[in-house]
């Protein structure tokens, strides 16, 4: 019992798993334009825009998902359209395809595990100092944005209200009816935590999904080589000529 033996399955199994890439491409090309639509995440951009780290910003993140669903779409096509066709060229090109992309998510793995920290420490030194600047008497797309996450999440500043200690404490951080102002020491007795501890759980949220599908992705990938090696080992056609199936 050899290679050729599993061929018909190996064959099939390879058909429905790139029918899998397909959908799980349409999945992730959905959610990043579900990131960049949303207006929770429209706000958490523009309060990240003024940020000159671009790794920081969730737009990025949300191109980053339609890319990568891009390019699973195509890899899917290549494996199906090979399968499908018996052709050894496509096969090939897929091999090699999702070869290379599971190196860029090893290394890509590697990068947030070995920056993640840092990254984090970097954002919330910028954060701090654009919070200072809060200018509540002219209002830009950033102030709307910070009352935007603090009446959502019902924090205010980063670190605490003390942040605001230079500038003037938006109404978005307290729990007023009326136009009254916000002191510091009221904000504080209140209890309102940072807004930077709940962004970094909504964001540590989303990334934990990211990763769990992108390591789903990662072992149906090394099946789809494995399944593509058999098949064409086995296959029929090659570049337009006819030649004999391999067997062990």
């Amino acid at each position: 019992m050899g290679i050729a033996t599993c061929y018909p399955c190996a064959k099939y199994l390879l058909l429905v798993l790139n029918l899998f890439f397909w959908i799980s491409g349409l999945a992730l090309i959905a959610l990043g334009i579900y990131f960049l639509l949303r207006p929770e995440v429209q706000n958490i951009i523009h309060l990240f825009n003024f940020i000159t780290l671009p790794l920081s910003s969730i737009e990025i993140l949300a191109c980053l998902l339609i890319l990568s669903g891009i390019i699973i779409f195509l890899i899917g096509l290549f494996g199906y359209c090979g399968a499908q066709q018996e052709s050894r060229t496509c096969l090939i090109l897929y091999i090699v395809l999702v070869t290379c992309v599971l190196l860029a998510e090893l290394a890509l793995f590697i990068f947030i595990a070995m920056y993640h920290e840092q990254g984090q420490v970097l954002i919330k030194q910028h954060l701090v100092s654009q919070v200072k600047k809060y200018n509540h008497m002219y209002p830009s797309q950033y102030e709307k944005a910070v009352d935007y996450v603090q009446s959502k999440y019902h924090c205010c500043g980063i670190n605490s209200a003390y942040d605001y200690t230079e500038s003037h404490i938006p109404l978005s951080c307290c729990s007023m009816t009326s136009s009254s102002f916000c002191t510091v020491h009221q904000v504080s007795l209140a209890g309102t935590p940072g807004c930077f501890s709940l962004l970094t759980q909504t964001t540590f949220f989303w990334t934990k999904f990211i990763i769990l599908v992108e390591l789903g992705l990662c072992v149906l990938s090394l099946m789809g080589v494995f399944l593509a090696i058999c098949v064409c080992q086995n296959t029929m056609h090659y570049d337009g000529y006819t030649q004999a199936p391999y067997y062990i």
